[in-house]
C-alpha cells in the first residue's frame, strides 16, 4: 500500500501546483496525517511563522463554549441581534445559533460568547489548549482582549500550531469534555471536494504597517481543518498573503483554492 499512498500524494502536489488563490502568495500549505502527524505536504516558508488566527479562532471558541455550557447544541443558544452590536453585514443582523455563527463567521456572537466566559476562564482555556502564544491581552493600553485579541492583535498562531490544535481536537485530546469535542465538530462547515469530504474554517485579516495601522491593500487568508477519503484523514492549514489589493476576502479565496485542489485528486 505504501506505493499507492506515495502516488496519491504525488498527485496532490501536482494538483496544488495547478490552482492559485488569485494573485496571492502561499505563506504555508501544510498537510499532515491526523493520526501519526507525518507530513504529507509542505509548501511555503511560513509554516512556523506566527499569524493572527482571525475567524479561524471560532473553532477553539466553540470548544470553550460547549465545554463551559455557554453553548448547548447546534441550535442553542439562539441569540437575537441587538443594534449595539453594530454588525456590518446584513446576514449578521438576525438571530444567530452556534452553527450559523461558525458558518457565517459572525463576530458579535464570538464577542458575546467570550464575555459570558469571562476574562479568567477565557485566558485559562487558551493556555490549556496551548494555542499559539496564548496572549489574549489585546492591543497595548486598550484593554480590549475580550473583543479583539484574536483579530490581528496580541494572539498569534503558526500554521503548524493550527494543525496541532486540530489533531488534538480530532483525537479528543483537548482538556475538555468528549461532548465539547463532538459538538464542535458538528458545527464545522462541511464541503464535498471530489472524493474528499472537507471540514474547514476560513479567516481573513489585513496586514499591518510598522506603526500598527492597517494596510487595507494586503490581506491574509486562512483555511484550516481536516479532510477525509476512505481511511485517509488529513489535517491541514493553508495561509495566503495578497500581493496586491483584491476586492474579495482572502479567507474564502483560500478555501475555494484548496477545495479545488482536493477536487483535482478525484
Amino acid at each position: 500500500m505504501g506505493h499507492i499512498v506515495k502516488a496519491l500524494f504525488l498527485a496532490l502536489v501536482l494538483a496544488l501546483a495547478g490552482v492559485s488563490a488569485g494573485r496571492a502568495e502561499v505563506v504555508c500549505t501544510l498537510m499532515v496525517d491526523a493520526g501519526s502527524g507525518a507530513v504529507r505536504l509542505q509548501e511555503g516558508g511560513g509554516c512556523e511563522v506566527p499569524a493572527a488566527p482571525a475567524s479561524t479562532f471560532k473553532v477553539p471558541l466553540a470548544v470553550m463554549g460547549f465545554d463551559a455550557g455557554v453553548l448547548a447544541s447546534r441550535t442553542e443558544p439562539a441569540w437575537p441581534y441587538k443594534e449595539e452590536y453594530r454588525a456590518q453585514r446584513p446576514r449578521w443582523r438576525v438571530t444567530i445559533t452556534p452553527e450559523s455563527w461558525v458558518h457565517e463567521s459572525v463576530l458579535w456572537y464570538s464577542r458575546e460568547l467570550v464575555q459570558r466566559l469571562g476574562a479568567s476562564k477565557f485566558a485559562r482555556y487558551v493556555a490549556a489548549f496551548d494555542y499559539g502564544n496564548a496572549d489574549v491581552s489585546g492591543d497595548p493600553r486598550r484593554n480590549n482582549g475580550l473583543t479583539h485579541s484574536w483579530l490581528n492583535s496580541s494572539l498569534k498562531i503558526t500554521p503548524a500550531g493550527q494543525v496541532q490544535f486540530f489533531r488534538r481536537m480530532l483525537a479528543g485530546e483537548l482538556p475538555v469534555t468528549a461532548e465539547a469535542h463532538r459538538l464542535t465538530m458538528d458545527v464545522m462547515p462541511k464541503f464535498l471536494a471530489g472524493r474528499w469530504m472537507v471540514w474547514g474554517k476560513t479567516g481573513t485579516y489585513y496586514e499591518r504597517h510598522g506603526d500598527g495601522s492597517t494596510n487595507t491593500n494586503r490581506q491574509y487568508g486562512w483555511f484550516v481543518g481536516w479532510a477525509e477519503q476512505g481511511k485517509e484523514r488529513l489535517v491541514f492549514a493553508y495561509l495566503i498573503h495578497d500581493t496586491k489589493k483584491i476586492g474579495t476576502p482572502a479567507g474564502p479565496r483560500a478555501r475555494d483554492a484548496l477545495l479545488a485542489r482536493f477536487s483535482k485528486l478525484g
